[in-house]
């Protein structure tokens, strides 16, 4: 006879494989979850058949590959706790006039051509990418990131960080993307790295072309004109902050690439 303890087990089963299974949704921790699965199945059908050699040769690489995947996919690892252990406390949220100066600076850094790479910091503390490069803690406005960004000034290579309505730091290293598109340079891979560890909303300006766009959670969003670029940074911070109130943040599915 099904108890309610029983059926509260079941329920906090189905819970955790369902939020493993967002954690690695859509990337390439999916791929290594479906070939484990496939090597479990193997070695039970070899210990099932009484396959000795088999069994005994699978059982010892187990051992091995478990200390090798650690390693190897220690960024996804990495992602996964700090999402998991991602705290309520909010930011103070941008203000119009602070989303306009934003907004404004981009747009002008699109149009002369100037690359930028720029961080809103969320629930996520970005204080150890701060670290890695010149704390300012500066009133934000447009003419500040403009400077920070011209070619040949000593900062322009690196990243801006946002904390509320403050330019927390310039000039900081991001950690890289490993993904394999050809089409990405160094700036969109450090967007799309920062936004795969941390819940920021990265806005990467091409130094080539002028196109702006918006990382977020791993995924590049397709070029965006300046209206859009400030309904969507307007949105994804209300959803954050709405998110936050509620004690706890839910998978949406991402936009894909256009």
């Amino acid at each position: 006879m099904l108890t309610w303890r029983d059926a509260l087990d079941i329920l906090a089963v189905a819970t955790v494989f369902y939020y493993l299974y967002v954690l690695i949704a859509e990337s390439r921790a999916l791929n290594l979850v479906r070939g484990l699965l496939v090597y479990l199945l193997v070695w039970f059908i070899a210990t099932r058949l009484g396959l000795n050699g088999l069994s005994w040769l699978l059982g010892n690489a187990a051992t091995l590959g478990a200390f090798a995947l650690i390693v190897v996919f220690q960024p996804e690892l990495r992602g996964a706790l700090e999402r998991i252990g991602r705290g309520r406390l909010q930011r103070q949220p941008l203000a119009d006039a602070q989303l306009g100066e934003l907004v404004r600076a981009v747009e002008r850094l699109g149009a002369l051509r100037y690359g930028a790479l720029i961080a809103i910091e969320r629930q996520t503390p970005l204080g150890e990418f701060a670290a890695t490069g010149e704390n300012l803690d500066a009133r934000l406005s447009a003419r500040l990131l403009e400077s920070l960004f011209v070619n040949k000034t000593p900062l322009h290579d690196g990243g801006v960080i946002l904390r509320g309505d403050r330019v927390l730091a310039a000039g900081c290293v991001f950690p890289l993307s490993e993904k394999q598109e050809k089409y990405l340079g160094t700036r969109h891979k450090a967007a799309i790295g920062l936004s795969e560890v941390s819940d920021a909303l990265v806005i990467v300006v091409s130094e080539e072309r002028g196109t702006m766009r918006i990382a977020e959670g791993g995924r590049l969003s397709p070029p965006l004109q300046p209206v859009e670029l400030r309904e969507r940074i307007r949105e994804e911070l209300q959803v954050s902050a709405n998110l936050s109130e509620a004690g706890f943040r839910f998978w949406r599915p991402k936009e894909r690439e256009g």
